[in-house]
């Protein structure tokens, strides 16, 4: 029934409990979880209470258990290492491994500019792509010798990837608006989304305002890779690993990333509060964000199951 002015009434997810878990279960064969405010919070040495075990009893319950996050600075896989929890590369999906994917799978040649970190940078080097190197030079006092250096590579880049780069600086993003300004074929990947990053009280800039920055200057548009695009799970979950996006459902605290990818791609969503978002933000948000359930934590979720 509408309301009074009119509109239809908001959807309202279903909070996962006791007497509905089992049904969950039966309509998922994969969960796909985001890390940052789901296992763990950002700046954390060990997963959230329980997180562990809630895990380990999804995969006793025999469903497929894989995590997808927009951080290839610091990779998930790096985190679980750390905290000692056993997780396999390819259980792990980050812009870096699919953007290495897909230029390997499509025989790229060329030299690659890459606006990221030192891990980004060798996940592709380990996949064959040719990286151009800062060196000793790139920090020009001259504007005669800023320009030689913008042109350097002309004609050999043929991707510009722009991702978060604690070392950026104005040269590169002048170099990659010119790169892609002058060859139309030159390709443009975008990988994290987030502008303002909070850590540890304070605010980086992050890789979204980059982006933009090129875009305008270059005058072409990034194909994203991170969240809400959908390329790291068509690319790589729903390709590399036969995922049934109708029976596959992702668990994320973020409603524009998580909730966004999961339904740019057809999977059911699930939040959880531990992380961005509030009960209350379903009140204001996007309709297609709405989650399909929402559980308080992980933790929750992994005592509504039995033991393996």
């Amino acid at each position: 029934m509408a309301d009074a002015a009119g509109a239809a009434p908001r959807r309202k997810p279903v909070k996962i409990t006791k007497d509905n878990v089992s049904d969950l279960m039966a309509q998922v064969d994969a969960f796909v979880l985001d890390c940052d405010g789901v296992i763990w919070t950002p700046l954390a040495t060990g997963m959230y209470p329980k997180a562990e075990e809630a895990l380990d009893r999804l995969r006793g319950a025999g469903k497929k258990v894989m995590f997808v996050s927009n951080n290839s600075f610091h990779p998930p896989q790096e985190k679980f290492k750390l905290m000692g929890y056993p997780v396999s590369e390819d259980e792990v999906v980050v812009p870096s491994t699919v953007i290495a994917r897909y230029l390997k799978k499509r025989g790229f040649e060329g030299q690659a500019l890459v606006l990221a970190s030192e891990t980004f940078k060798r996940t592709l080097q380990d996949q064959g792509i040719d990286v151009v190197q800062r060196t000793a030079e790139d920090h020009p006092e001259k504007i005669i010798e800023f320009l030689r250096l913008v042109g350097k590579d002309a004609g050999k880049v043929k991707a510009v990837i722009v991702d978060f780069d604690l070392y950026l600086t104005g040269l590169d993003l002048v170099k990659a608006a010119n790169y892609l300004r002058e060859d139309p074929e030159c390709l443009f990947f975008a990988c994290a989304t987030e502008c303002n990053i909070p850590v540890g009280g304070k605010i980086c800039l992050g890789p979204g305002y980059w982006t933009e920055i090129v875009e305008r200057a270059s005058g072409r548009k990034a194909q994203w890779v991170g969240k809400p695009a959908p390329m790291m799970v068509t690319e790589f979950l729903k390709d590399a690993h036969q995922l049934d996006m109708a029976r596959s459902i992702f668990v994320g605290d973020s409603l524009e990333q998580d909730m966004g990818i999961a339904n740019n791609c057809g999977m059911k969503k699930l939040l959880v509060l531990t992380g961005m978002t509030a009960i209350e933000d379903l009140e204001t948000c996007d309709p297609n964000l709405i989650p399909d359930y929402y559980i308080d934590s992980v933790a929750d979720l992994g005592r509504l199951l039995p033991k393996a």
